[in-house]
């Protein structure tokens, strides 16, 4: 029986994450902090293929007691998708809000690969999902994008650290994904995206599916950009391809 860590599986792209391993035969033990009816409700839609962890990560004792509840089962894959957002006034900048963001989007995918590499089996994988929010800069979301970012290398440095035990470590960037993360700026993501449209979280499930699969099995220390080429479009050239000049 393949067994998979999934954190936070209580809505958006979590969710779709764990159905799709589910249906390919996965037991999931899932994270969830807030979403406790939600986590619920897919708790009774999967049955017992899902095992379900209430889990706060910006309390580093939570991670740790998480961490050390589940080390002794072996898992194929461990799935880092918890994360959190919070907007920043950069004149009067909050620094909790740095703390909090570091510490859910980084520092815990540090500590559950760290805490948990010993209940990972040969041939085993690790995905994060990232954002491609790390790859350019921000106004007022610094802290998720600086963590964003910095979970790029950390891949990178836990595949070469993993390697040797025939793991291999990934991360994904969606571009605009239509979840409950999504605000009326985000919408408007789809006249600059090639594809002409906003993502589907069921289309980072499947990346995630093919990451952790032997499919891939050569690829290691990759971040995998799904965005629907929304990344390859400057604003101003396409103006000017439009007329604007």
């Amino acid at each position: 029986m393949k067994k998979a860590i999934v954190t936070g599986v209580s809505r958006g792209i979590g969710k779709e994450i764990c159905r799709q391993l589910v249906s390919e035969g996965f037991t999931v033990y899932g994270t969830y902090n807030t979403g406790s009816a939600e986590a619920k409700l897919l708790k009774v839609e999967l049955g017992d293929r899902v095992e379900l962890y209430q889990v706060n990560f910006a309390d580093r004792q939570q991670t740790l007691t998480f961490i050390s509840t589940i080390k002794a089962i072996t898992f194929n894959a461990i799935v880092h998708n918890a994360a959190t957002l919070e907007f920043e006034d950069f004149q009067n900048f909050d620094l909790d809000i740095w703390d909090r963001t570091i510490e859910v989007n980084l520092t815990t995918t540090l500590l559950l690969a760290q805490g948990l590499q010993s209940s990972i089996c040969d041939g085993g994988s690790i995905v994060s999902i990232g954002s491609t929010d790390g790859l350019t800069g921000t106004f007022a979301s610094i802290s998720y994008a600086v963590s964003k970012a910095a979970l790029i290398n950390l891949t990178k440095s836990l595949s070469n650290n993993f390697g040797s035990q025939n793991i291999r470590v990934n991360s994904i960037a969606p571009g605009w994904i239509d979840t409950d993360m999504s605000t009326k700026a985000s919408m408007t993501a789809v006249s600059l995206t090639p594809l002409a449209r906003n993502g589907r979280s069921e289309e980072i499930a499947k990346v995630v599916s093919f990451l952790i699969s032997d499919a891939a099995s050569f690829i290691t220390g990759a971040n995998i950009v799904v965005d629907g080429g929304y990344t390859n479009v400057d604003y101003i050239l396409l103006k000017e391809s439009q007329g604007d000049r």
